[in-house]
C-alpha cells in the first residue's frame, strides 16, 4: 500500500529550522545535504510502510491520537500518525526534545 504524506504546519517549521541551523549556525552544507537525504529516504519508507513501526503509547497520550515515530540520522525523529491511506507528519525534531 502507498500512503499519501501530509505535513502539519509545525513539521514544515521543523524542516526550515533544521535547515537553517545546519547551514547557517554550523556552516556545514555537506552535513545538511546528508541529513536531508536521510530525511527524504525515511519519508519515502514511511509512505510505503507507515504502519510497521509500533504505536508509541506515550506520544499517543500526549497528542491525543495514535502516534508513531521513526529515527533518522543519528538523533532525529519523525513523529507521525496514520489515518486510512494518509500519513500526517506532525513533527521532525531532535529525539532529545521529545518530552513526555
Amino acid at each position: 500500500m502507498r500512503y499519501t504524506l501530509r505535513y502539519k504546519s509545525k513539521a514544515y517549521s521543523d524542516i526550515a529550522q533544521l535547515r537553517d541551523f545546519i547551514v547557517k549556525e554550523c556552516a556545514a552544507p555537506l552535513t545538511a545535504k546528508r541529513q536531508f537525504e536521510s530525511l527524504d529516504t525515511h519519508l519515502k519508507w514511511i509512505s510505503e510502510h507507515a504502519e510497521l513501526p509500533g504505536v508509541d503509547v506515550e506520544l499517543s497520550i500526549k497528542f491525543g491520537q495514535i502516534m508513531r515515530n521513526i529515527t533518522f540520522g543519528k538523533k532525529m525523529a519523525i513523529l507521525y500518525s496514520v489515518d486510512g491511506d494518509i500519513v500526517y507528519i506532525h513533527r521532525i525534531m531532535p529525539q532529545s526534545l521529545i518530552i513526555l
